[in-house]
């Protein structure tokens, strides 16, 4: 898996590429924990994304939790067919704003 996370004031940015799965989503989970004080806003870029695992998933999920929780928004963009095709069998494109 390859990733970067940045912020942009109250937005974070995160790209991810490759593999996200069991090994590799506690990495990205605790990137983004160091970097979520004040964040009003989350976007997933999945351009570069190959496959997501249930464990991916619950990045996704507590990530559109603490948004709700703060009354944030969080967006999923550019995902490959096969990742976007995972996230709807699973129901998780229905709860998260989708983009191109």
């Amino acid at each position: 898996m390859s990733y970067s996370v940045t912020r942009d004031e109250e937005r974070l940015i995160v790209r991810v590429g490759g593999r996200l799965d069991a090994q590799s989503s506690p990495l990205l989970a605790d990137e983004m924990r160091g970097m979520l004080d004040d964040v009003a806003e989350i976007d997933f870029d999945l351009s570069e994304l190959e496959y997501i695992s249930s464990a991916g998933m619950r990045v996704l999920l507590a990530s559109y939790k603490l948004m709700q929780k703060r009354e944030g928004t969080m967006q999923v963009e550019n995902a490959q067919d096969s990742v976007l095709e995972t996230l709807q069998m699973s129901g998780f494109a229905s709860l998260f704003a989708m983009g191109d």
